[in-house]
């Protein structure tokens, strides 16, 4: 991979915050600010439908990274109530391919969020964690920080018995290719949102991870894959057929019961479910690689 071309002007540390809808991502950030600039929901409804990006002050961070410029991005969750996930990746993956084409710009990690207070680790958020890791692949997972959130809303011996567990299963993995665990603890105290860019930053000069980009960065700026083709899209199409089938399914028994002479309650969710059906094909055709491009895959 090339070189990249240093810039004499402050060259801005990017840091996108990534997870479910309700992780808590949003709150985080805010609370890294230290005053209310990310609209945070009250539900699971999605608030961050865009990317957006705020700088930080850096005098929390001067000795480490005295060069820089940190720039937080906040994401949407891939199952984000008001965008598809096809969509959501677009932007995600568009916005990473931009950022690794500028030159006065860093990858200066990744911070990912997990709400602990869930009781268990939902379809959802093995999705999100799925498509996340298909994003990053292996060799850049030493650029990522997971964090377990909402420690408030459950006792605290339950919140470390469950990110006990994530570590031990879900997160096994990650952690083995160098992520690292932070609890943000405390979501009125910006020292404890504070920890997670300065573990980033430590990482950053301690090992020397200029260099080190996101797999789908590398996939699209550098491999010139179209989305499709990319771990993250055959991930997610993946995922998306899955559902498909499971939708199929409870719409076949939802015509039975309505055939069966079923009242309005399973009428609704006959509808509900050829709707979801619709949308979930409509996702699954924007993640289908053309055929030319298989040809050329084939030939290469």
């Amino acid at each position: 991979m090339p070189s990249r071309r240093p810039s004499r002007q402050l060259r801005k540390f990017v840091i996108p915050v990534m997870g479910p809808t309700g992780a808590g991502k949003s709150t985080f950030i805010n609370t890294l600010l230290g005053e209310r600039r990310m609209v945070v929901g009250e539900t699971l409804k999605s608030q961050t439908v865009e990317l957006e990006a705020v700088q930080l002050d850096m005098t929390p961070y001067a000795k480490l990274l005295g060069n820089y410029q940190i720039v937080i991005v906040d994401t949407p969750g891939f199952d984000d109530t008001l965008k598809s996930d096809v969509a959501i990746l677009k932007k995600i993956a568009e916005w990473l391919k931009e950022s690794y084409q500028k030159d006065n710009a860093v990858l200066g990690g990744v911070i990912y969020l997990h709400d602990v207070s869930l009781d268990r680790f939902t379809g959802t958020a093995q999705r999100n964690l799925d498509i996340f890791q298909a994003l990053c692949g292996d060799d850049a997972l030493c650029k990522v920080v997971i964090g377990t959130t909402k420690w408030d809303r459950i006792k605290p011996e339950v919140a470390k018995r469950h990110e006990d567990e994530l570590r031990q299963d879900h997160w096994k993995a990650l952690i083995k290719q160098g992520a690292q665990v932070v609890s943000f603890k405390n979501q009125n105290d910006p020292e404890s949102a504070r920890q997670f860019v300065i573990k980033l930053s430590a990482l950053f000069k301690k090992r020397n991870l200029e260099e080190t980009y996101l797999q789908i960065q590398k996939e699209l700026a550098v491999q010139n894959k179209r989305i499709p083709e990319t771990a993250a899209g055959q991930t997610l199409r993946n995922t998306l057929k899955e559902i498909f089938e499971m939708e199929k399914q409870v719409a076949g028994l939802e015509a039975t019961m309505v055939k069966a002479g079923g009242d309005e309650e399973a009428l609704a969710r006959l509808r509900e479910a050829e709707e979801q059906i619709a949308k979930l094909h409509q996702q699954l055709k924007e993640l289908k690689i053309p055929f030319f491009r298989r040809l050329l895959r084939i030939f290469r």
